[in-house]
This record gives C-alpha cells, sequence and structure tokens, in this order.
C-alpha cells in the first residue's frame, strides 16, 4: 500500500460534538481509522505536527447562493469564488440551490446547468437542492428524475417574492405532497408575500427605495404566521419539513 494513503494528524486538540481532547488521528484511504495519544502507525506515514492547533471536521454550509440569478441580478460568488472563501474558513462543502434562469427553462434542464457550472470550477464537495415556482403533473416528473437518478433530496419552495418564486397554499400543499412521496425533504422560505408586497408599495409611495426598505416590509409577524402555515400544511400531507434561515423569536 502506498504511503501517500496514510496520514496521522499529531498533537492537536481534536474537537469532537461532544468533547475535546489532545489526541493523534490516524487517516487510511481517506477515513479515519483510529483517534487517540501516541498511536502506533506504519513506516512511511504521512505526518502533520498539529500541536496547539485545533482539529475538527470540516464544516457543512447547507443554505449557498453561488451565481443565483434573480430579479435581474446576479449573487457576487461564483462557484470558483464562493467555495474557495468556504474552504479558507473551514467548510469543506455546501448545498446550493438551483434556480431557473427564465421561465421557459424546465427544472431538469435547470439543474444540469447548474451542475455544469459547479462541476467547471468548484473546490469543494457539494450537493444541490432545487427550487420550485411552480408545481403541476410536469414538474413532479421531473422531480422523479431528480430524485431516482439525479441525487437530488431536497427541493425548496418560496412564499415570498410575489410574482417572481411565491408559490400559492394550493401548490405549496401538492408540492409537499410530492416530497412526502418522494422521500425527499421540503424546504421553505416562509414570510406573507401578500404582506410583504403590499408593505413595499406603502414604503415605495414614501420614497423609501433604501435596503432598509427590506425589514421595514417584513415585520417578525410576517415571517411567524407563514413559518406557522408552513408548519400546518406540511404536517396536514405528513411531509417533513425545513423552515430555512428563520430570523425571529416568534417564528423559532
Amino acid at each position: 500500500m502506498s504511503t501517500q494513503t496514510r496520514l496521522l494528524i499529531k498533537g492537536g486538540r481534536v474537537v469532537n460534538d461532544d468533547l475535546m481532547m489532545e489526541a493523534d488521528v490516524f487517516i487510511e484511504d481517506g477515513v479515519i481509522k483510529q483517534v487517540g495519544k501516541d498511536i502506533a502507525v506504519p513506516g512511511g506515514t504521512r505526518t502533520i505536527d498539529a500541536k496547539g492547533m485545533f482539529v475538527m471536521p470540516g464544516g457543512i454550509d447547507t443554505h449557498t447562493h453561488f451565481e443565483f440569478y434573480f430579479m435581474n441580478s446576479r449573487s457576487a460568488d461564483d462557484f470558483y469564488t464562493g467555495s474557495k472563501a468556504a474552504l479558507a474558513g473551514g467548510t469543506t462543502m455546501i448545498i446550493d440551490f438551483v434556480s431557473k434562469k427564465s421561465h421557459s427553462m424546465s427544472v431538469l434542464e435547470a439543474f444540469e446547468d447548474y451542475r455544469s457550472r459547479a462541476d467547471e470550477r468548484i473546490c469543494c464537495d457539494y450537493g444541490l437542492a432545487v427550487i420550485l415556482s411552480d408545481y403541476n403533473d410536469d414538474v413532479f416528473k421531473e422531480m422523479e428524475i431528480l430524485t431516482r437518478e439525479k441525487g437530488v433530496n431536497a427541493f425548496k419552495m418560496f412564499m415570498a417574492y410575489k410574482g417572481q418564486l411565491m408559490m400559492e397554499d394550493s401548490k405549496l400543499i401538492q408540492a409537499f405532497k410530492a416530497c412526502s412521496k418522494l422521500g425527499a425533504l421540503a424546504r421553505v422560505h416562509a414570510e406573507n408575500g401578500d404582506i410583504i408586497y403590499e408593505n413595499q408599495k406603502k414604503l415605495l409611495c414614501m420614497e423609501i427605495t433604501g435596503p432598509e426598505g427590506h425589514l421595514y416590509s417584513r415585520e417578525e409577524e410576517v415571517e411567524a404566521e407563514a413559518t406557522h402555515r408552513a408548519i400546518v400544511l406540511a404536517n396536514q400531507v405528513h411531509c417533513p419539513l425545513y423552515v430555512v434561515h428563520v430570523m425571529s423569536k416568534s417564528s423559532a
């Protein structure tokens, strides 16, 4: 066996979910084989002196938006710069969200587009969840292909951004049922899009167009109501639900 497949991280402070301890970590073929003090290893094993350093698992960022096209704009980070920054901070895997560049794209086309762009430039491990802005029989067929053939296990729906990504309750219920049937995790961005839309119109009449308008248009109860509604809808169709980026005490 090549010595390049063996690695000893020696003398670091190992951080686990339940404790921290001074220990060595022996890795073989990319798998942690042993954690303990003064581990005896085969000759020729590559050794890294980690004394005075923390040794911990790589982080997983479950919610990124690289090269995200939305409302005539695109997020600043692409798959290269975003994943490079993630690695610099100790995050070794990200989960990004597939979104359609245009309404004419199918969900499958959007997925393949993201895969091709990510595979060319990404620096770390990654997975993809898929954003659904609509639901019908054709979308369900694509969801089946994505879950059974493409490795997708999560779909995200928006309850905000009226006229762009927002999904009405009647379709949200059907999307939840589809996720439950396919064994996929349903994710929701929970804010009451109708209230936000009305508040935005009021703010524009007051000529409030800066970033502060984002806060003024969505008081805490706007998120709390949508969060509770999403939970009730998902529970009615026995669908596991992940409410993303909860921002308020009343929602939590």
